[in-house]
């Protein structure tokens, strides 16, 4: 199973893929890999319902492969005023599908849907240095490393991408 074989896109997110998304990232090896927030599933539903106002500051697709919903990608932190950046966050939840490429193509995807959807010039992203998978993915769709950092006993990257 390649990148080549598989039908990928992304999908609008909807109130069961927030539910879906709570509950796969207890999974005590994706907890490993990802800064997830320590929240309730009341309240990653109040973050969706924000993400769907008009002056919402994060904004979010599902990714699928062949109609399986298998993670998620979005951005946060959503600044067009000063600093003209967000942040960018990436999950595929799903662990067949991991180390196939698919996070690359839709890194590509989603950077240009949000470089024309808002007034953005940078998209900022952390994730943990020992994580390569996630780093190789960031590097490959031309994020570069800024700053490495500690924090919490671990250390963590800081991309960014110049649009």
């Amino acid at each position: 199973m390649t990148e080549n074989s598989l039908n990928i896109n992304l999908r609008n997110r909807k109130l069961e893929h927030i539910k879906r998304f709570w509950e796969v990232s207890k999974d005590p090896e994706l907890q490993k890999l990802f800064p997830f927030q320590d929240n309730t599933l009341e309240e990653a539903i109040e973050m969706y319902e924000k993400s769907l106002l008009p002056d919402a500051t994060s904004y979010g697709k599902t990714i699928y492969v062949n109609d399986c919903y298998i993670g998620d990608v979005w951005c946060y932190c959503m600044d067009e005023r000063v600093e003209k950046s967000c942040f960018l966050s990436i999950v595929i939840f799903d662990k067949d599908y991991w180390n196939k490429g698919i996070g690359a193509k839709i890194l590509n995807e989603f950077n240009q849907i949000i470089a024309h959807k808002y007034s953005i010039n940078k998209i900022c992203a952390f994730t943990y240095k020992f994580n390569i998978a996630s780093r190789r993915t960031l590097e490959k769709v031309g994020f570069k490393c800024m700053e490495e950092f500690e924090e919490n006993d671990i250390t963590s990257l800081y991309y960014e991408l110049k649009l």
